[in-house]
């Protein structure tokens, strides 16, 4: 018997998260195809905007805006996937247009504020202290040698205390879409507890992403003792060496916040639910608070412990940051790692 159409399509449809679909076929289908073609086609938009610092900034709304999507998806209320130029199909000529690129513009400008408010009291007294670090090696100051040291040192405490809640902070800033969201600390302590283990998991992740620009830091800075022959090259070829090298690290900075903003998300939409069903009253007013669901205390120990394992992973950071950077003249790398702030590693 030939199903109807309305079978076929029943059959055909799309399955709950994490369920599996018997009515579906095997094998690489149009829809795979296409979702590859996405992906990939923003990969390079994302990778060309993340060689400049001004069009990093866009890149960076559109993966906080990607990140509120699938949160709010896991939570029932997402409305159509976030694009890079267009806006809604159901809004004007112009807003239809353009309003992919405003929003994208306002949420990078929102996501840069709170995390440039979050990183900047340590991210200074890293910047401090490598000053001070040179400027005590011209002047031959060797009394003043513990100064450099120990201005990074209580910088990376500090790093330890806030960079482990960034991930969760930032899923909670682009699930929400407003710049207050990133300072409800009552929430986002509740979000911490129930995250877990995954906290100290965002962290190695966050750790392991600013692993390669360490690496091509110090490859870049000792680039005339293993590469001589790029003082030989003429000034149109080595625009083109530097454009090709600021291509590669945009490629590499945007797929790595790509991916770590698709991790937290996925923690945050497994967190977030749990959180307002155990304090509904903090959670009112949340797109979390639609899909709240029963959960237990979490132990404050063990909260205790995840997060200390986070700190102590994010000092690892620190002194991954530290090594890749100490030798760069450019002081702004210090306030704009892609690991921390901007993706933009140029």
């Amino acid at each position: 018997m030939t199903p109807s159409p309305v079978t076929r399509d029943t059959n055909l449809a799309a399955p709950p998260f994490g369920a599996k679909n018997p009515g579906a076929r095997p094998g690489f289908g149009p829809g795979r195809l296409a979702r590859l073609g996405q992906f990939l086609a923003n990969g390079v938009i994302g990778s060309v905007l993340c060689s400049g610092p001004v069009t990093a900034i866009v890149a960076l709304g559109w993966l906080a805006r990607r990140s509120g999507h699938v949160s709010r998806d896991r939570f029932g209320a997402a409305a159509e996937a976030p694009g890079w130029l267009l806006g809604p199909r159901e809004s004007g000529r112009i807003a239809r247009a353009f309003g992919g690129l405003a929003s994208n513009i306002r949420a990078g400008l929102m996501a840069l504020t709170a995390l440039l408010a979050w990183t900047l009291p340590f991210t200074l007294l890293w910047l401090g202290a490598w000053w001070a670090g040179w400027e005590n090696s011209f002047n031959k100051g060797y009394e003043q040698a513990f100064v450099g040291p120990s201005v990074f040192l209580f910088g990376a405490l500090l790093a330890a205390i806030i960079v482990p809640v960034l991930p969760l902070m930032l899923a909670h800033l682009a699930t929400e879409d407003r710049l207050s969201a990133a300072f409800e600390l009552r929430r986002l302590r509740a979000l911490v507890a129930q995250a877990g283990w995954r906290v100290p998991a965002l962290t190695l992740f966050v750790a392991l992403s600013a692993l390669p620009f360490a690496g091509v830091r110090g490859l870049i800075t000792t680039a005339p003792d293993w590469a001589p022959w790029i003082a030989d090259l003429r000034p149109a070829d080595l625009a083109a060496l530097q454009s090709r090298i600021a291509l590669g690290l945009g490629v590499m900075a945007f797929f790595a916040v790509w991916m770590s903003r698709a991790f937290a998300s996925r923690v945050y939409a497994k967190a977030a639910p749990r959180a307002a069903g155990l304090k509904p009253g903090l959670w009112d007013g949340t797109h979390a608070s639609e899909a709240a669901e029963p959960a237990r205390r979490p132990s404050r120990l063990m909260a205790t412990l995840w997060y200390g394992l986070a700190m102590g992973l994010t000092l690892g950071l620190s002194f991954l940051i530290l090594a890749g950077q100490f030798l760069d003249h450019a002081w702004w790398r210090w306030l704009f790692h892609p690991a921390l702030t901007l993706p933009w590693a140029g």
